[in-house]
């Protein structure tokens, strides 16, 4: 039987339209998008399939849109008949695992989600702290630039994949190291958000998500979960309830998650709007078999292959 994993994408992979032909194939799930405007108190329905991309590129639509349109899909997926033996997801990723694997309800999730959204969005002033992609050096040399930066902080946050990784801390030395890297043959590319996401200046956001996870029930999970920041499975209900603060200040260990995934499983399926998670996997083990399900023509594809 072919082993499974599915995993779930992050902020960023969102766009307008997203999840659209789902509703159009399917118009009973927009029982799914109505449940949503309840918990959020937004019509995110619309935002998500009419836009503007201004309104859906922030923090408090883009995160509950990117989940909520994965977590249609997989609907779908497992409506098939097919069961993943493992499921991750990158940073916000992991919150869609979490209720892929049955740990916490549809609402649950959302009322997770916006709040772990604003906690993160309020830990630093806007303009204050930064990320940056560095494409082309190791995480050796990327340490070793970052070394004098430490005590601002910036650190390695999102270990994507090979020649892929992503600093974050404090914007100005942050832009401090830019020189430094190119130096030492990388590339820099400043990215587009307003805070330094799984660095030590989310403390703030970690303490109030201890907080908000007491108010939300936990199940053991039904189908393990490799953990951002550890690389390792998790089911344990307890276990995976203190992880939703310390995931916020620590870094994602992509390279590791998906070299452990690939111990376990023969293929691994991305489920949610765009590719982004499909091209990092193909990077990190070009020899196991990817799919990238973010359409009902996509998601078919995979079925057809899967079960055929």
């Amino acid at each position: 039987m072919t082993k499974i994993a599915c995993v779930f994408p992050g902020q960023g992979s969102q766009k307008v339209g997203m999840g659209q032909d789902v509703l159009d194939a399917h118009p009973e799930l927009g029982s799914f998008y109505d449940k949503a405007a309840s918990v959020l108190g937004t019509d995110i329905k619309t935002i998500c399939l009419e836009g503007p991309k201004e309104e859906l590129m922030q923090t408090q639509h883009a995160q509950p849109g990117i989940f909520l349109t994965s977590a249609v899909l997989y609907e779908l997926f497992k409506a098939s008949g097919l069961k993943p033996q493992y499921v991750a997801g990158h940073s916000l990723g992991e919150l869609t695992a979490y209720y892929a694997a049955g740990v916490y309800s549809f609402e649950d999730a959302l009322s997770l989600i916006r709040s772990r959204g604003n906690a993160m969005a309020k830990a630093t002033p806007s303009g204050v702290s930064g990320m940056a992609a560095v494409m082309g050096l190791d995480l050796e040399a990327i340490q070793a630039v970052l070394e004098p930066f430490q005590d601002a902080p910036v650190v390695a946050a999102n270990l994507n994949c090979p020649g892929q990784i992503v600093v974050s801390g404090e914007k100005k030395a942050l832009e401090d190291t830019f020189p430094l890297f190119k130096e030492a043959g990388g590339k820099v590319i400043p990215l587009p958000v307003s805070g330094a996401f799984h660095s030590p200046l989310m403390v703030s956001a970690s303490e109030e998500l201890k907080s908000v996870v007491q108010n939300i029930s936990f199940s053991n999970a039904e189908i393990p979960i490799v953990l951002n920041r550890l690389a390792t499975a998790e089911s344990d209900a307890g276990a995976l309830q203190e992880n939703i603060p310390i995931q916020v200040i620590s870094p994602v260990r992509w390279i590791e998650s998906i070299t452990e995934l690939a111990q376990h499983v023969d293929v691994i399926v991305e489920i949610g709007p765009g590719k982004v998670l499909s091209g990092l996997i193909k990077k990190i083990n070009p020899s196991i078999q990817t799919y990238s399900v973010s359409s009902i023509e996509t998601l078919n594809v995979c079925l057809e292959e899967l079960k055929g």
